[in-house]
């Protein structure tokens, strides 16, 4: 074999293997299309498949258009209507202010009018003024002489009724004071008292416990009485387990119990019966 058809024969070797790349290339390349359009490639939907979804959203957004258009109609007539009842509104209240108008300038007729007859009356009343200070002069002047007549006789008198006053307040007095002396010896005749017994009015140092509680009228009863020397309006401290609880005051007495109110004041806290209590100094 000569040199050239070597070369040839190499040639020839060399286009079939490229030739066989390019076939191999074509084959990798080659898209079946009929796929591609029913049923899409790489996971991808096909394109009927996509034209069918465009095509749907596309009626969707024609039926949203036609529902925006039938919506913007809808407002337009809501908004001409408004329009229309405002109109009549603003004719309504153009008409009341010409009315209004008008009645203002009937007010300021009248203002004018009254003002014109203000005037007048304020000009008579300054003639009667002026005759009045005149009178109130010459009344005054017939005043101070009268005053002047009879300054002695006041004076005299005031001087005796101060007396007759003094005098009645005194019997007064004295009658009251005897009244109160009578009084004073029927109570202590009543009661037992001996007039002799300190006047301090302390209660002696007692102490007893809560017999019963009426808590509507806020009053108890407790275990010491007149015996143990209680007096009404003497002042007892309430105290539970060494804790002060709250205070009373006596009201009335018996030998051997009181009736006391709670002092809802002092109170720090709920009485209770058999809680202690104990005379007090206040």
């Amino acid at each position: 074999m000569t040199l050239l058809g070597k070369c040839l024969t190499a040639l020839i070797l060399i286009l079939s293997v490229m030739f066989a790349a390019l076939a191999l290339v074509a084959t990798a390349s080659h898209k079946n299309w009929r796929d591609v359009v029913l049923t899409g490639v790489n996971g991808e939907p096909g394109l009927k498949d996509q034209i069918e979804a465009i095509d749907r959203d596309n009626q969707q957004l024609r039926d949203q258009r036609d529902r925006t258009k039938n919506a913007l109609a809808r407002e337009q007539i809501a908004r001409k209507t408004a329009l229309a009842a405002l109109q009549t509104q603003l004719d309504r209240l153009q008409e009341e202010l010409g009315r209004s108008g008008a009645e203002v300038e009937g007010l300021r007729t009248q203002v004018t009018e009254l003002t014109t007859s203000d005037l007048n009356k304020t000009k008579q009343l300054e003639t009667l003024t002026g005759e009045n200070a005149r009178l109130r002069t010459s009344v005054r002047d017939e005043q101070a002489a009268r005053d002047t007549l009879f300054t002695a006789t006041l004076e005299l008198t005031d001087q005796m009724n101060v007396l007759r006053g003094f005098k009645q307040r005194l019997e007064q007095r004295n009658k009251q004071l005897m009244a109160q002396a009578t009084r004073f010896e029927e109570v202590i005749a009543a009661r037992g008292i001996d007039i002799n017994e300190p006047l301090d009015g302390a209660p002696p140092e007692r102490n007893g416990n809560i017999l019963q509680i009426d808590r509507p009228s806020h009053l108890v009863l407790i275990s010491i009485g007149s015996d143990e020397g209680l007096r009404a309006g003497h002042f007892l401290e309430v105290t539970r387990a060494g804790r002060y609880v709250g205070k009373l005051k006596v009201r009335n007495t018996e030998p051997d119990r009181s009736v006391a109110e709670i002092l809802k004041d002092y109170s720090e806290g709920i009485l209770q019966e058999g809680d202690r209590v104990d005379t007090t100094l206040d």
